[in-house]
């Protein structure tokens, strides 16, 4: 009982901090009407933000694994809620970059302590364990933009700081919830002189299989929309084609971990591979901007998120005493190195068009699909 309470105060608050990542593009065209910012300064806060609440995770876990993650659990709802709710007193631009700065920190520290601090409450559940926090973590994403612009619209910018209440909490939740005594024993100095390649080299394969997973799903996030705007859809439609990608990849975690104690992790793993690959295939021979596109879409969001929970365990198994950092690697970073690498692919749609681009996609779960079957350590 104690673990499944503890799992689940963890689930609500990566929840609340991934709704607290999210907000930052609805409340954008507030910034750039109140400070008169142009839209090359607003993606710079977007980049800015991405940057510092992602990729530098690693470093973060490589530091909890070292130290123990239970302050880091604890007081990063505090400093995230309190940056952001911050954002409404900022005088100025540069404020805002310190602020989102500073909640990137608090973000990137909880992220990977959040991976080591969850239990299963029984033999084999890690898994299940890990995909309700993704679940968590993507229903963060869908919610945190609406639930801000009806807070804003209501209560305008200037009561901005009260959505740090709920991070206040938070922090005050764990403290009560996890003790003491759970956190991680800091490792001597000679216990700790772990190698590098001890960690990289067991677990790239899974890294290189979670990097296309996050190319795909990243590349599918940021053209699909303008792929239907091309087609005439409306903005209403577009957001519901959104919705509906993002409902299937918050499903695809638990779906993938549950399916996998029938038929295997390796078979779950070639299989999320070849229905990826059939369904981008089906997403762009259908009649755009349908039902069927849209059905499509949402099954292929689901299908490319099947194996994750699964990818994240399979590296914590090849690197037990390094949970957060093995976390880290294939959960915030490799989406942020997703995100990072829009940028050339937009580049590419620019040289050639959106829906080549959009059918190339099916060469990374290919690619992911000959990892499974060529590299040893997929079958261990």
């Amino acid at each position: 009982m104690a673990t499944r309470v503890r799992n689940g105060s963890l689930y609500f608050v990566k929840f609340l901090i991934t709704s607290y990542t999210s907000i930052l593009p609805a409340l954008l065209p507030v910034f750039m009407q109140d400070m008169k910012l142009t839209i090359t300064e607003a993606g710079a806060l977007v980049s800015v933000f991405s940057l510092f609440n992602a990729l530098p995770q690693p470093l973060f876990g490589w530091v909890e694994d070292r130290l123990g993650y239970y302050y880091f659990l604890c007081l990063s709802p505090l400093a995230v809620g309190a940056c952001m709710g911050g954002l409404g007193f900022a005088p100025d631009y540069a404020t805002l970059i310190v602020l989102l700065l500073l909640a990137g920190v608090g973000i990137c520290a909880f992220h990977p302590a959040s991976f080591a601090a969850v239990k299963a409450p029984r033999p084999g559940g890690m898994p299940t364990v890990i995909s309700y926090l993704l679940l968590a973590t993507s229903l963060g994403f869908v919610a945190g933009p609406s639930l801000v612009s009806l807070f804003v619209s209501r209560f305008g910018l200037s009561r901005l700081y009260l959505i740090a209440v709920p991070g206040i909490a938070a922090a005050a939740a764990l403290f009560a919830v996890l003790p003491k005594g759970e956190r991680a024993a800091p490792k001597d100095a000679d216990g700790f002189r772990y190698p590098l390649a001890k960690i990289a080299v067991p677990i790239f394969p899974l890294f290189l299989f979670a990097l296309a997973v996050s190319i795909t799903a990243m590349n599918l996030y940021s053209f699909v929309p303008i792929y239907l705007r091309q087609w005439g859809a409306s903005v209403g439609a577009t957001g519901l084609f959104l919705s509906a990608f993002s409902l299937g990849c918050a499903l695809g975690p638990l779906a993938g971990s549950l399916a996998a104690k029938k038929t295997g992790r390796l078979p779950l793993l070639a299989l999320s591979a070849v229905l990826s690959a059939l369904f981008l295939t089906l997403f762009n021979l259908s009649p755009p901007a349908g039902l069927v596109q849209i059905t499509v879409l949402a099954f292929l969001g689901l299908f490319l998120m099947l194996p994750f929970s699964l990818l994240i365990v399979m590296a914590q198994e090849r690197a037990p005493g390094y949970v957060g950092t093995v976390s880290s690697f294939l959960g915030g970073f490799v989406w942020g190195l997703g995100g990072v690498l829009v940028v050339l692919f937009a580049k590419i749609a620019e040289l050639t068009n959106i829906e080549w681009l959009l059918g190339g996609q099916v060469i990374f779960p290919l690619f992911s699909l000959v990892l499974v079957l060529a590299v040893p350590s997929f079958r261990r």
